[in-house]
């Protein structure tokens, strides 16, 4: 090799070590750039569910009406609630199920079923809310019952004046997360929202059925009866559509009264100012003179 090459051969090669030495201390370390480590590839998997919920007003334990977890659906407030959720769990390792759930006074039955093997069963109620130690694949059901939360909330008005108004409360029925120890997890959840009766009744009129027939009120006082709604006020909104719907009916009878009043008091005017013009051309015309005949006769 030329002896000016040789030069600068070496210089880089120390260039080139310093970099690598960099490279090897900046980059993270192989376990770690991996991730955490999964069961086996394998995850819990809750599937098939099938879940439905109903309101036992007379509590009986039988369902009378059946709840709808839909957004703009509403369940009775303080009411007994009863119902059932049943799915397939499949987990690789020992997993925990864990129930949560915003009923009062809630318990619930869980029956677990593998095969072979007969059913276990256990029961939670609040202060025991797991089931550890399940691995396989099995079948759960949960009889699940308590009691729909009160909905509102307070409102604070002008000189620290508080007040409670009628707003729907969302609130889970039932939720069960099972999870193993290396984090591995899936869940269920129901949800519904509860209101007050005088609320959902109220609601009803404004996106009822019968909505848009000729009985029903305006569009802008449904919209003022809506928002009503949303501050909390179903009692206020149900009186204004009551007075819309009674002035609004088919005969419109109190415009036609308006009307035949008013035509009656121009009437009444228009007589009155007759009478008084004959009279006072009575009073102004001149007398006429005596008749001498009529003079020589007295």
């Amino acid at each position: 090799m030329p002896a000016g090459n040789s030069r600068f051969v070496r210089p880089a090669a120390w260039l080139a070590g310093l970099l690598l030495v960099a490279l090897l201390l900046l980059s993270p370390h192989p376990l770690l750039a991996t991730g955490p480590l999964q069961d086996g590839g394998e995850s819990v998997d809750i599937s098939d569910p099938e879940c439905t919920f109903w309101l036992d007003f007379n509590d009986d334990g039988e369902g009378d009406t059946k709840i709808d977890t839909g957004s703009d659906s509403h369940a009775h407030q303080e009411t007994p609630v009863i119902g059932s959720c049943e799915f397939k769990l499949k987990t690789p390792t020992e997993a925990t199920l864990l129930l949560e759930t915003e009923l009062v006074e809630w318990h619930s039955e869980v029956e677990i079923v593998r095969e072979p093997g007969l059913p276990e069963r256990k029961v939670l109620q609040p202060g025991k809310v797991t089931i550890p130690g399940l691995d396989g694949e099995m079948k759960i059901t949960v009889e699940h019952k308590g009691q729909a939360p009160r909905s509102g909330k307070t409102r604070t008005l002008r000189d620290d004046y508080e007040h409670e108004v009628q707003v729907p409360r969302p609130f889970r029925l039932l939720e069960i997360i099972v999870t193993t120890p290396a984090g591995n997890y899936d869940r269920l959840e129901q949800s519904a929202n509860s209101a007050s009766s005088a609320y959902i009744e109220t609601h009803g009129r404004i996106t009822g059925p019968d909505a848009g027939d000729e009985t029903t009120p305006p569009d802008a006082i449904s919209a003022l009866a809506g928002e009503l709604m949303e501050e909390g006020y179903p009692q206020i909104a149900d009186r204004l559509l009551d007075v819309e719907v009674a002035s609004s009916g088919g005969t419109n009878w109190w415009m036609w009264s308006t009307i035949a009043l008013g035509a009656l008091v121009l009437v009444v005017a228009a007589v009155f100012a007759l009478l008084s013009w004959q009279n006072a051309r009575r009073s102004s015309a001149p007398i006429p003179p005596p008749n001498p005949r009529e003079r020589g006769n007295m």
